[in-house]
């Protein structure tokens, strides 16, 4: 079971989706580099800000993450692999076989198997043995990164993204200081992130997490920045932040299907990129109330 849902939260996911959207785009590298430092941890962070993780035993746990994430996982992996299918991008059989390899629905059986991961840490007692096996994990990432072992299903990314889980637990503990940061707060994080992303480029879709050190403390720094700025949003921006709210609320539905319609447009369109992008806009729209819809008709949210 989760904590009460945090607005801003939402917001910082509403922030850092729409990030993921421009930084698989063709803007120049050293903003890519700088949206790729700390856009895919800030969603495994925020999982563990908001998981309390003696709410319920290892078999509940598991069995509501089966239902909020590998239930629309395979819902939308179905919608997504036809599509590839019929355009003769992608196969069956190759996608059992290798999961979905950059795509953006790579990351949900990461963050399910990651969650089950740090529910098992969590459930240990001993703080000291707790945190050891976190290091262990970080270790194992980290000899995964430097053979550059790609395991099928990207799970080579899976101890790295427990590591993040738990630092977003530990970082809990901010709460109170992120409500009350300043502005210049965001600047500094802001400059520890770029700084860091001019020297080394993090992906975590291929556990490219080396060095570990400085890619880890720019992930922290941008998940600190963002979550600063939605926490300022919140306050002082009230139609922004209720639009971000929309959008955090929808992060599921935009990784699933923002990629394969930008494709499909690429495809068979040749547009500007303000076209372009109010299309996938509008699209989004419609397939959020297409959601809603199968959520209402089934009377559980199964999507």
């Amino acid at each position: 079971m989760e904590t009460k849902r945090l607005n801003w939260l939402d917001i910082a996911k509403g922030i850092t989706i729409l990030f993921m959207v421009l930084g698989h785009t063709s803007i120049p590298s050293v903003l890519s580099n700088f949206i790729w430092a700390f856009h895919m941890p800030l969603f495994f962070i925020a999982s563990g800000w908001t998981t309390n993780w003696q709410k319920t035993d290892f078999k509940g746990f598991t069995k509501r993450k089966f239902r909020t994430l590998l239930v629309p996982f395979f819902v939308y992996s179905f919608v997504v692999l036809m599509i590839q299918i019929l355009q003769g991008w992608d196969s069956f059989i190759h996608w059992i076989y290798n999961g979905w390899g950059s795509y953006a629905l790579w990351f949900i059986p990461v963050l399910f198997l990651a969650s089950l991961l740090a529910k098992l840490i969590y459930s240990i007692k001993n703080r000291y043995i707790l945190l050891g096996f976190t290091f262990i994990l970080v270790g194992i990432s980290c000899i995964l990164s430097f053979y550059k072992i790609q395991l099928q299903w990207t799970l080579s990314s899976v101890p790295f993204a427990t590591f993040l889980i738990v630092v977003g637990t530990e970082l809990k503990r901010l709460n109170s200081i992120i409500a009350e940061s300043k502005l210049w707060h965001i600047l500094i994080f802001f400059c520890i992130t770029a700084g860091i992303s001019l020297f080394w480029r993090l992906d975590l879709c291929f556990n490219s997490i080396l060095p570990f050190l400085p890619l880890t403390i720019g992930a922290i720094a941008g998940t600190l920045m963002v979550f600063i700025l939605s926490s300022w949003i919140d306050k002082h921006l009230k139609h922004v932040s209720i639009m971000l709210q929309k959008v955090g609320e929808e992060t599921y539905l935009i990784v699933a299907f923002s990629q394969i319609i930008i494709m499909l447009l690429n495809e068979y369109f040749s547009l500007n990129v303000v076209l372009k992008y109010t299309i996938l806009l509008l699209t989004l729209v419609a397939l959020k109330y297409i959601k809603d819809g199968v959520n209402k008709l089934a009377k559980v949210n199964i999507l």
